[in-house]
């Protein structure tokens, strides 16, 4: 039970679908041997219910702050693989998923910054062909990034992190522009500035969710990318609207 708990909370934490989350419980559990397994899982509790011998245990576990980390997705699904082969023990499995649960990330901070340096650059040098817009598009989107990861102690979650993150990237973005000599491509500016916080992963598992017949977890998660792109939508008509 508590190895299907951890798995599934990584998994879940680190943007897996429920789908894929619900199938990890189930293989984890019937390699050790259980009876029976019935899980549910949502966007934020897992479920579980584990039948051996005639003796039923049931866990919940709450899931706070779903986020992306794919590399996490790919080591868990590894190591259940491993753990129904038979190449990891019970033991060994829980000793593994602590150790990758308490990991730091697997990309630096400085690194992920630059990432959104280059792909904010490159969606404004797309739509312009400009390297001016380049420039300013690639400094707003680090200051969106920076500002996106700004803990703000629960209050506003996700929605405040995001819509400030647009707002100040989309700010600084323009200003880049006006201090080169004039506002030129706002438009384009603020559009790159704004692409690293586009919620493209979270759009993605809500139609994977939906697909697989999770309506609940679907709705969720295409409620908080809906959400998520409002942010963006409102900061971003609130920095045109200044300036324009």
């Amino acid at each position: 039970m508590a190895v299907c708990l951890q798995a599934g909370s990584i998994l879940l934490r680190s943007g897996a679908e429920t789908s894929r989350v619900e199938e990890t419980i189930a293989r984890l559990a019937r390699a050790a041997g259980v009876d029976r397994v019935d899980t549910f899982v949502t966007l934020t509790g897992i479920f579980i219910c584990l039948e051996k011998d005639g003796t039923s245990l049931t866990r919940l576990t709450r899931v706070h702050e779903v986020g992306t980390d794919l590399q996490r997705v790919t080591e868990v699904n590894h190591l259940s693989r491993q753990f129904v082969r038979g190449e990891l023990s019970l033991s060994e499995i829980q000793e593994r998923l602590m150790a990758l649960e308490n990991r730091r990330p697997l990309y630096h901070p400085l690194l992920r910054a630059a990432a959104a340096f280059v792909s904010a650059g490159s969606y404004g040098f797309l739509m312009s062909g400009n390297w001016r817009v380049l420039l300013s598009s690639a400094l707003g989107g680090v200051v969106a990034h920076l500002v996106s990861q700004w803990n703000t102690g629960g209050q506003g979650g996700n929605f405040l992190r995001v819509f400030l993150g647009a707002m100040i990237g989309s700010s600084a973005g323009v200003g880049a522009a006006f201090l080169d000599g004039g506002p030129g491509r706002v438009g384009q500016i603020v559009v790159g500035a704004t692409i690293p916080l586009v919620p493209g992963v979270a759009v993605t598992t809500a139609i994977r969710d939906l697909l697989s017949g999770d309506l609940l977890s679907g709705m969720a998660r295409g409620t908080e990318a809906l959400l998520t792109a409002v942010a963006i939508a409102m900061a971003v008509g609130l920095v045109l609207g200044v300036v324009l």
